[in-house]
């Protein structure tokens, strides 16, 4: 999480860059550009007043504004910008009339909103007024006052507000990200623990998700030349027809990329960050350094310790220089540190066994001991320099002028002192091999069960798809490697568990006796039974049967409250039955593509609506009924003219003659219906109006509302 101190450094450097001349902002450029970016201020305004005023809020400043009754400053300010707004403010000069005029007015913007920031108010006031000072400022707002906005709003703990900047500047905004940004967008998402945010980020910097962020966006065709194309390919993300630039990331990008995802628990990504890292020439502090290498200890993450190791090699010369930095500006209880989790990374990195993971990977012996060697030198190193410092305190301590026993007290003190500090660095890893060695086999072992038990079911379903003609998983979710979401993991474990309950070596190799297996194999024998006694277990399909082997919540339902007397608790027990015989009744009748999508949806029967259970099955039964009917006659009439064929003869003009009548009655009788319906559902006796066609352009730019009546 971040500190307040953490954002005070970012404000800092947002400042230092804002002053850095050799940045160039992008500037509208026209009079429609400039208009379009004062529309972006203004709605940035609007929501966050309107956010100041509604949103939650955790700090004590805004709480006591709320319980007062007398009117705050905030609001005397808001109703002051309320008066400005539909006046001629916001009035902009054009950036590139009057440069160091810009240049000012943006300055003295940015030292207000961090006075502002200061200040002890509430978060009301505070937005107030600096909504007010960009709305009455000479120049508009560029991406350091952006910047300087998210900063602001996360100091003061509130997110909410920063996440509205960065919303405006996302999708409204073509200013390219500096530095900073990438850091503010960053740290904004770790601290409000939104994963998918961070994720979101770390695409557009690598120009594989929309415009990036707004660096520049290159159509394929205008590269015409050779030197172009090789500088595309090299410093831009390749998309369908066009080539978008990628983020230059430094030293707090990736520091903030690193952390970020570190607190996110994914040391697989900060591994890699971590080894871009070192590919870029870039460097991190030694705080940061030493979480990642010790939450890879930590959790004993064989893969992200490997990646490690293999980038310190491909990057070598980085690494080591790297290396010597640590040693010559840290401490040697800090160096020493960092190079035990080093060495110790590298032991891990070929666990289980050495001999099972090096035969893998081509040339990774060599590469290895190079590395080894580079360690055991640091070690060698900080050992010298301990043991020189160690003699001169000691030396120091002893020719002093005090008294011979006070000389040889410091002199002791001073070697036990040096005797903790190494204890106190290498107690941590005190028996850290023979432990990871064992976590790694464990891992392996399950590993291992888990890849034998996904092969057999595989096994099974060619088996089952060959012998039945029947395709148990036809979009492959048993060997997708994609993320899933929660109902394509339930679907996957409820198509393991019931491949794992076919016998395919017992009966015929057909279908049905697949769905017998199935059916007599359910987990709840209950919601078995229940199914027989609906008289309609025969309705249930393969598929159906395969979202029943789902894996059961972690609470079932049974008596809400523990305090009950044991009559309630049994009244309720026959509840939660008979709700279950009715939704196993409705759910058995079902056709069986609605089974098997409302078995997805609702992993477990207890938890299906009853609502829609009798939906689709009213659904189903309004065109059954006449289908029954017609049978019915069809039947009666075949019946009749078996018994007496000669009626058939002598009374089949007669019968057309009457049917024909009959037919005309029908239509007539359903034709005024159906006009007496329409005449009640669209009320003649009012002026009909005449709809528009369904335009595209109609139906965004019009808002018209369709009556219930007209439209179906």
């Amino acid at each position: 999480m971040q500190t307040q101190l953490e954002w005070v450094q970012v404000e800092a450097a947002i400042a230092a860059e804002e002053g850095d001349p050799d940045y160039q902002l992008r500037e509208p450029r026209s009079s429609r550009q400039l208009q379009r970016t004062t529309t972006t201020v203004l709605d940035l305004v609007n929501q966050l007043i309107w956010r100041s005023q509604t949103g939650e809020s955790v700090r004590s400043q805004d709480n006591v504004e709320m319980s007062g009754d007398r009117i705050s400053t905030g609001d005397i300010v808001l109703a002051e910008l309320q008066d400005l707004l539909p006046s001629h403010y916001p009035s902009y000069h054009h950036p590139l009339e009057d440069p160091v005029y810009t240049t000012r007015s943006r300055s003295l913007l940015g030292e207000s909103i961090r006075r502002i920031f200061n200040q002890a108010a509430s978060s009301k006031e505070i937005v107030a007024k600096i909504c007010y000072n960009i709305i009455t400022s000479g120049a508009p707002p560029s991406i350091h006052t952006y910047n300087t906005l998210i900063a602001g709003f996360n100091r003061i703990r509130r997110p909410d507000l920063a996440q509205i900047v960065i919303d405006s500047y996302i999708h409204n905004t073509p200013w390219p990200a500096t530095q900073q940004t990438m850091v503010c967008l960053l740290n904004h998402y770790r601290g409000a623990n939104h994963v998918e945010g961070l994720r979101d980020t770390i695409l557009r910097m690598r120009g594989v998700r929309s415009t990036g962020l707004h660096f520049r966006v290159i159509n394929k065709n205008a590269i015409y030349t050779h030197d172009w194309l090789a500088w595309a390919m090299e410093n831009c993300a390749l998309r369908k027809h066009t080539y978008v630039e990628r983020a230059r990331r430094g030293d707090d990008v990736f520091n903030s990329i690193i952390k970020g995802w570190l607190y996110c628990g994914e040391l697989d990504n900060a591994s890699r960050a971590f080894v871009a890292c070192l590919r870029n020439g870039c460097s991190v502090p030694i705080q940061t350094l030493q979480e990642l290498f010790a939450a890879c200890l930590t959790a004993v993450h064989c893969t992200a310790a490997r990646r490690l190791i293999r980038g310190f090699v491909k990057n070598i010369r980085n690494f080591a220089a790297l290396v010597g930095r640590i040693i010559e500006e840290e401490t040697i209880a800090t160096s020493r540190q960092v190079v035990l989790s080093l060495s110790h990374l590298l032991e891990m990195s070929w666990l289980p066994s050495k001999d099972i993971v090096i035969p893998v990977v081509k040339g990774c012996d060599q590469t290895l001991q190079q590395l080894e060697s580079l360690i055991n030198r640091v070690q060698i190193e900080l050992e010298l320099r301990e043991t020189a410092n160690l003699c001169m305190n000691t030396l120091k301590e002893i020719n002093s002028s005090d008294l011979s026993i006070s000389r040889l007290d410091r002199a002791i003190a001073t070697l036990d002192s040096a005797q903790r500090s190494r204890k106190k660095v290498t107690g941590a890893f005190l028996n850290f091999r023979r432990l990871a060695t064992v976590v790694s086999i464990d891992r392996n072992y399950h590993g291992i069960r888990a890849l034998i038990e996904t092969t057999t079911t595989l096994v099974k379903v060619a088996i089952l798809k060959i012998k039945t003609g029947y395709d148990s998983d036809p979009s492959a979710i048993l060997t997708s490697n994609q993320l899933m979401s929660f109902r394509q993991q339930t679907r996957r474990y409820s198509l393991l568990n019931a491949l794992r309950s076919i016998e395919i070596y017992k009966g015929p190799m057909t279908q049905e006796n697949i769905k017998l297996q199935l059916f007599r194999r359910l987990p709840d024998p209950i919601l078995a039974r229940k199914f027989e006694e609906s008289g309609a277990a025969d309705n249930l399909t393969i598929r159906t049967l395969i979202t029943l082997f789902s894996p059961k919540p972690a609470v079932m339902p049974g008596p809400r409250r523990y305090d009950y007397s044991e009559r309630m608790k049994q009244l309720e027990q026959e509840f939660a039955n008979v709700g279950l015989t009715i939704r196993a009744t409705l759910f058995a009748y079902l056709n069986s593509y609605t089974q098997g999508k409302l078995g997805f949806k609702y992993p477990y029967l207890h938890t299906m609506p009853i609502e829609k259970l009798v939906e689709y099955n009213m659904r189903r039964g309004i065109y059954k009924p006449p289908r029954v009917i017609e049978t019915q006659q069809t039947n009666m009439i075949e019946s009749r003219d078996r018994e007496n064929p000669a009626i058939r003869t002598a009374e089949e003009s007669l019968m057309v003659l009457e049917d024909a009548d009959e037919a005309k009655d029908i239509v007539l009788g359903r034709t005024a219906t159906k006009q007496a319906g329409i005449e009640r559902g669209l009320h003649i006796d009012q002026p009909i109006v005449r709809l528009p066609s369904a335009d595209p352009s109609v139906l965004r730019d019009e808002s018209i509302h369709v009556p219930l009546e007209a439209s179906g």
